[in-house]
């Protein structure tokens, strides 16, 4: 994969339109249980315009939506958006970078991103684009994933992989360096932001089914894990998979595995 931010973005679009339809099943049912906190830090409420960037298959609107609210999906992977429209016809769903908005300056009340960063090859340009659409008065609110080692989901088939002799993830920024609460305060404030604040909220999620249906459900759910795992040969694929069922092990409950999942929700308000 090319290291430019534009091959990067292209890259990402294109794997997640190919994941769309398998999103859901493992990381997708994840990153839902965080958008009640996601939308409480951004204090949606009923009639607020609210954009929802890098929206996937539109769960964080239609919450929003379910409180009354005005929103506005934007994401660069087509297929993504497909999967948005099919499942909330209702609700308006647009083409967009979240780096270079397609929107008029203070035009929400609230904007809202989950786990966006973590797929941003310029994340304090898309944070000025976040706080460009903003009202004055407007909050946003963004979440990324904590390290590995505390949100395991995200880092059981990166360590399979390193195990087994491959490489952990593909190239392109480091995923989890907002995990660092002054680094994301400092992404807050630097765009401008006031009354910035970083929380970090953890659940249990259980996930149904042996080591294997669980190994293909985060695949299904992932682009850079993906590919790390695509570009092995079959027999270091083999290992991997070997690998990954024994470090799920420590989280096997009866029926399936529960899986710690660990995020930091950031949140600020536009003067």
């Amino acid at each position: 994969m090319a290291s430019g931010a534009e091959d990067f973005k292209a890259f990402e679009a294109a794997g997640w339109s190919r994941r769309a339809t398998t999103y859901g099943r493992v990381t997708g049912a994840i990153t839902a249980r965080f958008v009640g906190a996601l939308l409480d830090a951004a204090a949606v409420a009923a009639g607020m315009r609210v954009l929802d960037v890098a929206t996937g298959s539109g769960n964080v609107a239609a919450a929003a939506a379910a409180r009354g609210a005005e929103p506005v999906g934007i994401d660069v992977a087509e297929g993504m958006l497909a999967v948005a429209r099919r499942d909330h016809p209702q609700l308006d769903f647009r083409f967009g970078d979240a780096e270079a908005l397609p929107l008029a300056d203070g035009s929400f009340d609230a904007v809202v991103g989950a786990f966006v960063l973590n797929h941003l090859p310029r994340p304090e340009v898309a944070a000025a684009e976040f706080a460009r659409v903003l009202a004055g008065g407007g909050r946003l609110a963004l979440s990324v994933w904590d390290v590995p080692e505390r949100a395991r989901f995200v880092g059981l088939v990166g360590d399979a992989v390193a195990r087994a002799g491959g490489t952990r993830t593909v190239a392109g920024p480091d995923p989890f360096r907002f995990a660092d609460d002054a680094r994301f305060r400092a992404l807050l404030d630097n765009a401008g932001l006031h009354d910035v604040a970083v929380e970090t909220v953890e659940v249990r999620h259980r996930v149904e089914g042996d080591a294997t249906a669980l190994w293909d459900g985060l695949l299904g759910g992932s682009v850079r894990s993906a590919a790390a795992v695509e570009a092995l040969s079959q027999a270091t694929r083999e290992r991997a998979r070997a690998a990954f069922a024994e470090l799920v092990e420590p989280h096997r409950v009866a029926g399936g595995h529960e899986l710690p999942a660990v995020a930091k929700i950031g949140s600020g308000r536009r003067p």
